[in-house]
């Protein structure tokens, strides 16, 4: 684990415990050490020692096309423009690979060292030679470097087929919230159509099993908002209403499909990513502390209440400042990011190694999507039984959807199966055919062809 300066992103904050007011200036954080899972870079935006380019890419059939070029950037300077595809980075091949499995090799380059990229412009071959700068000094002073995360680690991950990206990083502050633990959230909406990245859906279970509870700003605020009721002196604080609870418990898992309970029924998530654990019911936590009302003190100091106010008032909006965003939709060219907290819902600690779950919604296929990342001591286990799993797991085949056809199963079961089960169907022309030809009913075969191949 590494403790690194903590920025003064909060100046006040709340503590759950006692519902009183805490000052984090001058704190320094733990920031949790990450495991790099298949598909996914680790960057390390704090320590700035990361190699940089100043170019966007989404990855093509081809390779990578370049979306933009930082403006004096080094890739502007050595002649890269939109349009571009790198073909090899430093002699390696990028075809099929992530944008950022491809720039590995310029991450982990020093400032002033070079990279050679071999791109198609036009149809024409060029190769185009550029130095890498240290990714602190290129966006110190560059406005969309100012969107970047300032914390580090993260992890960062393509998402919707390049279209966008996400990097998640995660951090404790055991001296004010020893019951919590926080994640920051980065997505990079590149060319995608506008998505929703509903917080509630993003996932913490720590390494008892247990799915941390994930705490909403209106909670926060309204924490706060009893803190300074807590501390008022005769006469009545009115207080809001108690925020409405909306979340998502992971209720049990099998390997490689979470099954997530909701207030409005059962989804299934699946995916390439493989694990198991099981997760208890998160405890319910409604009232957040109403106990504490029964605390104000009955005597009037117009003074002290109106400084607990200006306190309370502060300290939201800090949290409103630096808190993750979901309310409205990511457009195409928006860089989101920010804090989520999560409680253990009682006064036990939460314990590494930590898995985080992101689930987020498709838009142009309508389908929920998810990356897994493991943070903290341990985590390296996650990544090897992960592994160990996937190479284990037995991949549902096109002969095994007609020897079900062929036994009478219906195609309601059998579509219910290809979305719980890990797939390797062939649906080239001729399999589709065979498919046909086998009796296989077109709603199966639709099935087969829209599920993600291992």
């Amino acid at each position: 684990m590494k403790t690194v300066p903590y920025l003064n992103r909060f100046t006040l904050a709340i503590g759950f415990a006692l519902a009183s007011i805490i000052s984090l200036q001058a704190q320094q954080p733990v920031y949790l050490d990450p495991v790099e899972m298949k598909g996914q870079t680790l960057i390390n935006f704090q320590q700035g020692g990361d190699g940089s380019i100043g170019m966007a890419s989404r990855a093509t059939d081809v390779g990578l096309e370049i979306l933009s070029v930082m403006p004096r950037g080094p890739a502007g300077e050595a002649g890269l423009l939109p349009g571009d595809t790198i073909i090899s980075v430093d002699g390696k091949s990028v075809k099929g690979l992530t944008p950022y499995e491809a720039i590995k090799p310029i991450l982990r380059k020093k400032e002033g060292e070079t990279i050679g990229l071999a791109i198609n412009r036009n149809g024409e071959p060029r190769t185009i030679r550029v130095a890498v700068v240290a990714r602190d000094h290129l966006f110190a002073s560059a406005p969309t470097g100012q969107k970047e995360s300032p914390f580090a680690p993260s992890l960062v991950e393509s998402i919707f087929d390049g279209h966008a990206r996400l990097s998640v990083g995660m951090f404790q502050n055991e001296q004010n919230f020893p019951h919590h633990a926080f994640i920051f959230v980065n997505l990079y909406n590149l060319d995608s159509e506008p998505f929703i990245a509903d917080d509630v859906k993003f996932f913490v279970v720590d390494g008892t099993g247990q799915q941390l509870r994930h705490v909403a700003l209106d909670e926060i605020k309204y924490s706060i908002q009893l803190s300074v009721a807590r501390k008022w002196k005769g006469g009545n604080y009115v207080l809001p209403p108690v925020p409405s609870r909306h979340e998502y418990t992971i209720s049990g898992v099998q390997s490689g499909h979470y099954t997530i309970a909701t207030s409005g029924g059962m989804v299934t998530i699946t995916g390439a990513s493989n694990s198991t654990y099981t997760v208890k019911e998160k405890p319910d936590y409604v009232a957040l502390g109403l106990s504490i009302l029964s605390a104000v003190q009955q005597y009037r100091d117009a003074n002290s209440n109106q400084k607990a106010l200006d306190q309370g008032n502060a300290a939201i909006a800090s949290w409103e400042n630096t808190y993750f965003k979901h309310e409205s939709p990511v457009v195409p060219g928006e860089v989101r990011h920010g804090d989520i907290m999560y409680w253990t819902g009682s006064d036990r600690k939460p314990e590494p190694p930590y898995r985080v779950v992101v689930s987020l919604t498709n838009p142009r296929t309508q389908k929920e999507e998810y990356s897994t990342f493991a943070f903290g001591p341990g985590a390296e286990a996650i990544k090897q039984d992960m592994m160990g799993q996937s190479r284990t797991q037995r991949l549902l085949s096109n002969t095994d959807i007609v020897g079900m056809v062929k036994a009478g199963i219906g195609a309601d079961v059998v579509i219910a199966e290809i979305k719980a089960a890990h797939c390797s169907f062939e649906t080239s022309p001729e399999a589709l055919i065979a498919l046909k030809n086998a009796g296989v009913p077109d709603a199966v075969v639709l099935a087969m062809v829209q599920t993600p191949h291992e």
